[in-house]
């Protein structure tokens, strides 16, 4: 992922320009302070999450194998991603290839070249836990002090580690230490790991809904002022769906790094918001100034 000449390569995929823009842009502007150069996989496309391989696993796998297949071209040794769909459907069309020689032979067939396997996935949360907790400390101008959040991991980020290729327990740790060190208080409660309904948000709205009640029932009920996640379909569910229950706001944990950054462009990506988390960050704001 970090090169000989210090850049990031990522997969950037449909959500950073379209519905979680806000996650992405953050993220960039946190990794500009860290002094970080971002590079975007050349020519990328759709990795086939969620619609294609529910309907035709051979797209999907195509699909998936295209961007693997230009980052091997370009050059990248690792590659982040930061859509969990995307990072797990990349990682699934790789053990594919790599696993299976029918698999190969077709996506060469398809794409006019074999994979070598030379591309290593990286979860963009691998990236914050390289950087460590003195390093992200040091971007800290404005703390959170007061702010009660809930880590929301979601059920992408619960799956086996043969899924995801990485232990999530130790970042679970560590997210919850890099709150902290942002000034936030992170509350404990039950339902860190419960899916949300994304997947069912279309198909079955009253599950969705069903669920994501349960979840902010159970996060206001430990007193929690809002919820934090690292999955685009998870924040955009948890800010849509639930009837039941009061609105919570969902920040993206790169949200709360440039706001403890104090970045300037915080504004802009709480503005994209559908429960606007402004109101809350201004009384906090408030009480530290009364």
């Amino acid at each position: 992922m970090v090169k000989g000449n210090g850049a990031i390569r990522y997969y950037p995929g449909c959500s950073l320009e379209s519905s979680a823009r806000e996650m992405g842009e953050s993220f960039m502007e946190v990794a500009s302070m860290l002094g970080l150069e971002m590079l975007p996989l050349e020519d990328w496309s759709c990795c086939g999450s969620t619609p294609a391989h529910s309907t035709h696993p051979r797209w999907a796998l195509l699909l998936a194998a295209r961007n693997l297949l230009l980052a091997e071209e370009q050059g990248a040794e690792e590659l982040m991603v930061m859509c969990p769909s995307c990072y797990v459907r990349l990682r699934q069309a790789e053990r594919e290839i790599l696993e299976h020689e029918q698999k190969a032979l077709e996506v060469e067939q398809a794409l006019g070249r074999r994979y070598q396997g030379k591309v290593r996935l990286r979860f963009f949360l691998e990236v914050l836990e390289r950087i460590g907790l003195e390093g992200l400390r040091g971007l800290v101008k404005r703390p959170l002090n007061g702010l009660r959040a809930a880590l929301y991991y979601g059920c992408l980020l619960s799956r086996p580690e043969w899924i995801t290729g990485f232990d999530v327990a130790p970042y679970e740790r560590f997210l919850e230490d890099l709150v902290r060190t942002l000034g936030a208080e992170v509350v404990s409660w039950p339902y860190a790991k419960q899916c949300c309904g994304a997947s069912l948000a279309v198909t079955k709205p009253e599950t969705s809904d069903r669920l994501v009640d349960r979840i902010r029932h159970y996060a206001i009920r430990a007193k929690a002022q809002c919820l934090v996640v690292f999955c685009s379909l998870c924040q955009m569910n948890l800010e849509m769906r639930g009837k039941q229950t009061p609105e919570l706001p969902v920040l993206y944990i790169t949200e709360l790094l440039g706001l403890a950054a104090g970045s300037p462009k915080a504004e802009k990506w709480l503005g994209k918001h559908l429960v606007d988390p402004r109101p809350l960050l201004r009384s906090l704001e408030a009480q530290k100034g009364a």
